[in-house]
């Protein structure tokens, strides 16, 4: 985190000293977001979930499922006469991944408690997001080519995004009409570094970016230390934003 901060206060020294080639833009954008690995899945159940209530947890949440996300946040930019650019994103995020659910071990109709034989699971219909909330900085820098009305921002760069919090929401129903739902506080996550490769089309003051963002931290490391299998959890991001330039 303090390197994080040396780095920003870097830039914005390195902004005073060029700031008429500078560009201050807000940006809003959407996207599909997953995870991927060998610990990620398109299906799962929920354990110890009781008919029409909230109870229970998804047994593995790390769907290899997009669901829809969404963040804001600002960009400076420098943008040099021969097109070279270096830049910094800020902004929060929200991001949520998706996995089907195909079964609840109910604990109401257990009293001992959980078990995994004894009743079999019931069969549902449904899905569970986790759901991220992360604020994320991404330095960048690229190359701007210059078309007729239009320019084209290419820019590679590498993402961090600081957990402030990880959810589940699950909801589910049987064949009965009962519904089953989990809603899981997950804790926080680790710092996830992200590889990452964004385009921009401006034309005026308006541009529409593209990006994909590619995760580098295993977020199930802490998980079967004594397994002789090694597991992978990686996010991955499509993205797709509005951008305004202010100056």
């Amino acid at each position: 985190m303090k390197k994080t901060f040396l780095t920003l206060f870097a830039f914005l020294a390195f902004i005073q000293l060029h700031a008429q080639n500078i560009e201050l833009s807000l940006l809003g954008n959407t996207g599909l977001f997953r995870y991927t690995g060998n610990y990620t899945t398109s299906t799962s159940f929920i354990n110890g979930g009781a008919a029409n209530s909230k109870t229970g947890y998804t047994n593995n949440p790390y769907g290899n499922k997009f669901g829809f996300s969404y963040g804001g946040g600002v960009q400076v930019q420098h943008v040099g006469r021969s097109g070279f650019i270096f830049g910094l994103q800020g902004g929060y995020q929200i991001l949520r991944s998706k996995v089907d659910l195909n079964g609840v071990y109910r604990s109401d109709l257990n009293q001992s408690g959980i078990d995994f034989t004894i009743p079999a699971p019931t069969p549902v219909t449904g899905q569970t997001y986790l759901q991220s909330q992360d604020i994320n900085v991404n330095p960048y820098i690229g190359y701007r080519l210059k078309m007729k009305k239009v320019k084209l921002d290419l820019t590679p760069g590498f993402d961090v995004a600081f957990n402030l919090n990880t959810h589940e929401y699950g909801k589910a129903t049987d064949m009965g009409g009962n519904f089953y739902k989990t809603d899981q506080d997950r804790g926080k996550f680790p710092a996830d570094f992200r590889f990452s490769f964004r385009a921009t089309v401006s034309c005026n003051k308006f541009s529409i970016t593209a990006g994909f963002i590619q995760g580098l931290t295993n977020f199930s490391n802490h998980l079967f230390n004594d397994s002789p299998t090694a597991y992978y959890t990686h996010s991955q991001l499509i993205s797709l934003g509005l951008a305004y330039r202010i100056r």
